[in-house]
């Protein structure tokens, strides 16, 4: 993988995590995700986890682009497999011919934890795990992956997320 597009990545995913901190607080249980989708270079469309956790980042960026095709989704947090609520956002990924996925850490939730990534590989997709994972595991694993979080100690993070992220 080339430096150029390295620093794409980087790019890329920073600002899916800028786009997850616009909900932070008020997904209820569902992690406040971005996701951000790029072709040829440029942003086409971009999503974030709605309200009350549904539906998922990954599904309203899909819906408000039209043509996905070859394009590479970049998402805070590893597509969900698993059907709950909602349908897998796997299946949105795989049906608007997304060519590239990219996430930072695999989901704590077991339901998807690590299977995101042979789903999309049988499917012919390219897929890169771990982008700015250094920078952000932390934040991600307190934030996202534990539901029972003293208000003090989110506060704290919520305030220090866009120093964070931009380091």
């Amino acid at each position: 993988m080339s430096t150029n597009q390295n620093n794409s990545d980087n790019k890329f995913m920073r600002l899916a995590f800028k786009k997850a901190s616009e909900h932070l607080g008020s997904t209820k249980e569902n992690p406040s995700v971005g996701c951000i989708i790029v072709k040829n270079g440029s942003i086409v469309s971009s999503g974030v986890t709605s309200i009350n956790g549904r539906p998922h980042a990954e599904i309203n960026a899909l819906k408000s682009n039209k043509n996905s095709f070859a394009s590479t989704l970049y998402t805070t947090l590893e597509p969900c497999v698993h059907y709950g609520k909602t349908s897998p956002c796997i299946n949105q990924i795989l049906k608007k011919k997304i060519s590239r996925v990219c996430y930072p850490i695999l989901d704590c939730d077991k339901r998807t934890h690590n299977k995101a990534e042979s789903i999309l590989k049988k499917n012919k997709i390219k897929v890169k795990i771990g982008i700015l994972k250094k920078k952000l595991k932390f934040f991600i694993k307190v934030i996202f992956c534990h539901k029972k979080i003293t208000s003090c100690l989110f506060l704290m993070l919520k305030l220090l997320f866009p120093k964070i992220i931009f380091l």
